[in-house]
């Protein structure tokens, strides 16, 4: 590290000087002893400037009384005058000339920047918005309390991990603070869930932003918001105006809607914090979309979060699954006259539902030509009719809704991947009865009364065989179905019968009913039976699903139309015994 020139050893202030830059808070102060350890030259230009000892200045006495004689070739750290230095010491013999070189770095900036560090994390730790920062490597630097409450995660699990391996991203690319360092763009208001816990999403609302330095970026933060104190007042404040309007008939026709959230009926826990979830999800600006089996209610839901965001605005609502496929990009964009052979100019749904929200149900049957221009409409908030040749804004709110799980739809090629990363910004997962089956004998009693007043009967309950025998049924098409059942028990009562019994039941659902009960409790003992059990459910389930149209079933079935029909014959599968609906 040191040389010679002449016979006068180098002015290590070049040595000292490449210390300095990899110190930059610090210039190092460099003394140059002789033989008898007396001051004999010292460093030019640095912070402090060391003469000999005739000509000491004020800011070395602070060094005077040091015993440079103990820091021979030592490398350590030292307190002197409540700030610390880095020693080290060379000694340089030539021929008969010997000098020791000290080098002395000021690093007290060192300490207090771990000082800093301490207090930035503890600040960081008694915010109570969650903080998350990664590297530009993608791993995770800092997770604080604030986000382990949000998320239900852990710091010390998080910490020093890749991002997307804490949140499970199939690759890099699907994280956005992967995004945000490449391309220098934040993100911001997003509200979202990252993490599933427990089968529950876990949704925060949230901004990330790119740190630069010189230009260059070199890590990222997200900070999300702890909204759920505000989520709760503004979920009272909805509850106590239902419970005003419960009294009155709230009539919605004008705005084509039937349903508020009054109408969605049932008692279990997770039933009420589904509600309260949609309740605060249509207070929130954004595309939803909601996820649920067939009957569970995801109309229902759709038009109740409309009642309570925009009632004055209109409410369309299309079954993609319905609409033929040659009708359905005329039906949402509209078309002008000319476009096509006996095309008229015509509005859209995009366009006649204005700023108010437009339903699309079974999304996932929408085809993919399709879903390619959803999604840029949703991306660009804008659309063109057929055969026009301008553009027009997208005013209305979305909400779609798809009857199986996203994750086998996108696999199966049902469901665009980047579309459902679009429209999934805002989800709401709306359970199926079985996995509340308090509910069960509640919705029961609920129908019972409904249509006993309708139908002007008596009927004030059912016998404990009957009540059994539905409460332990599966209930694949859900409340939907559960109502078409009471309904069909109410008609076949008579006028005298004030309880219904397993009698009342129509030969078709008795048989269905007992035929799912029947497989539930069956023992495996007879393969052939049990294949052909499980094959007849299927269909009737496919069926069901697309309104008993034979080619869509059998396309999502995965065999021929011919070979369909064939074994809806072989299993006396008919309209008449298994219509759910």
């Amino acid at each position: 590290m040191f040389c010679c020139f002449n016979k006068y050893p180098l002015c290590n202030e070049e040595v000292a000087m490449a210390f300095s830059k990899k110190i930059k808070k610090s210039k190092p102060i460099l003394v140059v002893l002789n033989e008898e350890n007396i001051i004999k030259r010292a460093s030019k230009g640095f912070d402090r400037i060391i003469g000999k000892k005739s000509f000491i200045n004020e800011r070395f006495e602070d060094f005077i009384d040091i015993d440079f004689e103990n820091f021979l070739g030592t490398n350590e750290v030292i307190d002197i005058r409540k700030k610390k230095y880095f020693v080290s010491v060379f000694n340089l013999e030539k021929d008969d000339y010997r000098e020791k070189f000290i080098l002395l770095f000021d690093i007290s900036f060192v300490y207090e920047m771990d000082k800093k560090i301490y207090c930035y994390e503890e600040i960081f730790n008694k915010l109570n918005d969650g903080i998350i920062i990664s590297d530009e490597d993608g791993r995770i630097l800092l997770y604080n309390k604030a986000q382990e409450t949000l998320e239900g995660l852990t710091r010390s699990e998080n910490e020093g991990k890749f991002i997307w391996e804490v949140y499970n991203y199939h690759s890099p690319e699907n994280s956005e603070h992967r995004q945000v360092f490449k391309t220098g763009v934040p993100i911001v208001n997003e509200y979202k869930s990252h993490i599933r816990g427990k089968n529950v999403e876990k949704y925060v609302a949230y901004s990330t932003y790119p740190i630069v330095r010189e230009g260059e970026t070199i890590a990222v933060f997200s900070i999300s918001g702890n909204e759920s104190e505000m989520l709760n007042l503004l979920s009272e404040t909805i509850e106590l105006k239902r419970k005003l309007k419960r009294n009155k008939e709230i009539e919605y026709s004008d705005n084509g809607t039937v349903y508020n959230f009054d109408d969605i009926k049932g008692i279990s826990i997770i039933i009420n914090k589904t509600v309260r979830e949609a309740e605060q999800l249509a207070l929130l600006k954004g595309n939803l979309l909601l996820i649920g089996e067939t009957g569970v209610g995801k109309e229902m839901f759709a038009q109740s979060i409309h009642n309570i965001s925009n009632r004055n605005e209109k409410f369309f609502a299309i079954n993609c699954a319905a609409l033929p496929e040659n009708l359905l990009e005329s039906t949402l964009f509209g078309t002008t006259k000319g476009s096509f052979t006996g095309s008229v100019d015509q509005e859209g749904y995009f366009e006649a539902v204005g700023e108010g929200t437009l339903f699309l149900d079974e999304l996932n049957s929408m085809p993919v030509y399709m879903q390619t221009k959803l999604l840029r409409v949703l991306q660009e908030k804008k659309f063109r009719k057929v055969g026009a040749t301008h553009t027009k804004n997208l005013k209305c709110r979305i909400i779609c809704a798809i009857n199986e799980e996203p994750e086998k739809l996108v696999r199966e090629n049902k469901l665009r991947e980047d579309l459902f990363y679009r429209i999934s910004r805002l989800c709401l997962v709306i359970p199926p009865l079985r996995e509340r089956k308090e509910d069960i004998v509640y919705l029961l009693n609920y129908f019972i009364s409904k249509h006993s007043d309708i139908l002007d009967k008596n009927i004030v309950g059912m016998t404990n065989e009957l009540k059994e025998l539905l409460f332990e049924y599966q209930w694949p098409g859900n409340v939907r179905e559960l109502e078409h059942v009471v309904e069909n028990l109410v008609i076949s009562a008579s006028s005298e019968q004030t309880v219904l019994d397993s009698d009342n039941l129509p030969r078709f659902l008795r048989n269905k009913i007992l035929k799912d009960k029947d497989i539930d409790n069956k023992t495996v003992n007879s393969l052939p039976q049990t294949l052909n059990e499980i094959e007849r459910k299927l269909i009737v389930e496919s069926l069901n699903k697309f309104n008993w149209n034979i080619t869509k079933s059998a396309k999502h079935l995965g065999i021929i139309r011919q070979s369909l029909i064939y074994r809806m014959k072989k299993l006396d599968i008919t309209k008449e015994s298994d219509l759910w609906i």
